[in-house]
């Protein structure tokens, strides 16, 4: 029968409270997880500053380096992703960065920690940042203290069932969720814990008869498929969470059927830490507060105390709640984002509601594009009588068919203007959609190509260059002019899609530019390959003329 461990505080982790041959990761035991934060401590002392930055995908290293950090009196700032827009935001933060950064520093070779090993944990800190789901990521600043409470209530409400089940993960411990369920607890709780994610189902079902404990997202839990033989991961399965987003209800059931149990959602943010949990396996329940955290519902919108966050005052959350019989409540969206188009105030969360009700629409987020004049735009999953519409009918007839179904609940200045219709919203390692990745998809690289010819050596396709391209930015400030370099990307692109090159370019050989293209021309693009040279033709082309030709070169030819 499986029984709670006994936690170990964050902040006396390194006191020597565990034995040496005790497992911390799948395949490093104690002794070698402290000489690495050994390591890692000497590795930050020698460098100058207070703040860095830190990412690394193996989680014992990148354990390892946070705890190395606090030793060596240094905050670390954990960036989601290495995007140059990312990592741009940080330089204002951190003096150097650590792991595989540009630029960053890595330890060297193992060192033993001091001896005490003790950390203050009100004086120990990292810094996270929200998903930016509404706007642009904000930092927010965690203690040990912090962090080490929530792993306390974890354990409290989920550790008996637990026992001493490995811990492996499909989100990233560079965020909150990730950090503190696929790495934090387990460090506390004295469980050992999978290195890297698990990014595929294929993994998932090869992971081995040991107890296993899954930390998910609901972009995974949702796409999983009936055909794989789910047989050893259920028969190993301790519990399985999922946290970031509501868990839809079919998925919740989906994962009842396949993996014997209901997955466990947790309910929190960056900002509040853990709020609460249910366990539903379907039809929603209400949530139930995790140990130590308070609740009420003022004026519709939830409010928490709790030792997760920085203060004992109520924080007022920006969701929409209703108390349930039982002590639970109910979510009931978020607080409406309130926008003003043209001296009118637009509540989007309202419409975007009315658009995720909608049988045409499984999933839809609707979010402003700036410019000259604001447009509202939506980023949509098509249900299957969506689909079925768009295959038979054409994306305008869907469009119609949802503008219909907004009409009698939105102004006419609030219907949207734009439309993508996907398989899947863009969803980071937390399985989170942010606003910033939905503003991506309003302003592409590349045009969807029109192909009029597609065969192994040659093709044709029409590309409609629109002033929203995110190519025509940055390049020629007051002129809106399509930079060469845009269009040999283009090439690149469209010569792997079209004959599946997957060898890597090379070079550039005999390459034109002879017209400006500009917002509003429409390019016949016509590439020509040759796989025993390696040599991919191109030439864009529009009523102006010829506007750039060349050939360029791939790995793999008998020129390469």
């Amino acid at each position: 029968m499986a029984v709670s461990r006994t936690r170990i505080p964050l902040g006396q982790r390194l006191a020597g409270s565990l034995p040496g041959q005790a497992r911390v990761a799948t395949d490093v035991d104690n002794a070698g997880f402290l000489a690495r934060v050994g390591a890692w401590r000497d590795a930050h002392a020698a460098r100058g500053g207070h703040d860095l930055a830190l990412y690394l995908d193996d989680g014992l290293e990148f354990a390892a380096a946070l705890f190395g950090a606090w030793l060596a009196g240094k905050t670390p700032w954990l960036p989601g992703d290495r995007l140059p827009a990312t990592l741009a935001g940080l330089d204002r933060h951190a003096s150097t960065c650590a792991g595989e950064l540009p630029g960053g520093y890595v330890a060297g070779l193992d060192a033993p920690p001091p001896a005490h090993g003790a950390l203050d944990p009100d004086d120990c800190a990292v810094v996270l940042f929200t998903s930016g789901s509404t706007g642009e990521p904000g930092a927010i600043r965690k203690t040990l203290r912090q962090l080490d409470n929530e792993v306390a209530a974890l354990e409290a409400q989920f550790g008996a069932a637990l026992g001493d089940a490995v811990v492996q993960g499909t989100v990233s411990h560079q965020h909150i969720y990730g950090l503190l369920f696929r790495l934090l607890w387990p460090l506390s709780a004295g469980r050992p814990f999978g290195r890297r994610r698990v990014g595929f189902n294929e993994q998932l079902v090869a992971l081995g008869d040991t107890p296993l404990v899954l930390v998910a997202s609901p972009a995974h839990l949702k796409r999983l498929p009936e055909n794989q033989d789910w047989g050893p991961l259920a028969r190993s399965l301790r519990a399985a969470f999922s946290s970031g987003g509501p868990l839809p209800a079919d998925a919740a059931h989906a994962v009842r059927k396949l993996w014997g149990q209901a997955a466990i959602e947790v309910f929190g943010s960056t900002e509040t830490g853990g709020i609460a949990w249910r366990q539903s396996g379907g039809a929603p329940k209400p949530w139930q507060p995790l140990p130590g955290v308070q609740w009420r519902v003022q004026d519709g919108v939830l409010a928490i105390r709790s030792p997760h966050l920085a203060t004992d005052d109520w924080h007022a959350t920006a969701d929409r709640a209703l108390a349930t019989a039982g002590g639970g409540f109910e979510l009931r969206g978020r607080v409406d984002r309130i926008l003003k188009l043209e001296e009118r105030r637009i509540p989007l969360g309202a419409i975007e509601r009315r658009l995720q009700a909608s049988p045409l629409l499984d999933e839809a987020r609707l979010l402003p594009l700036p410019g000259h004049r604001i447009l509202l735009a939506v980023a949509a999953v098509p249900s299957a009588e969506g689909r079925a519409m768009l295959e038979s009918d054409g994306k305008a007839a869907l469009v119609a068919a949802l503008r219909a179904w907004l009409a009698d609940h939105a102004d006419a200045i609030a219907l949207p203007r734009r439309w993508r219709f996907l398989d899947a919203l863009p969803a980071d390692a937390q399985g989170k959609t942010s606003e910033r990745a939905l503003a991506a998809l309003f302003r592409p690289l590349l045009p969807e190509p029109e192909w009029l010819e597609r065969t192994p050596t040659a093709a044709h396709a029409r590309l409609e260059v629109l002033a929203e391209l995110a190519a025509f930015e940055g390049h020629f400030p007051g002129a809106t002019i399509l930079p060469g370099v845009a269009m040999i990307d283009w090439a690149v692109r469209l010569g792997r899609t079209a004959f599946g090159i997957e060898a890597r370019f090379l070079r550039m050989e005999a390459v034109k530019f002879m017209h400006l293209v500009r917002p509003g021309a429409r390019l016949d693009a016509r590439l020509d390959w040759h796989p025993d040279t390696g040599a991919l033709g191109f030439r864009f082309q529009s009523d102006t003329g010829v506007h750039s030709s060349g050939r360029l070169r791939f790995a793999g030819g008998d020129a390469a």
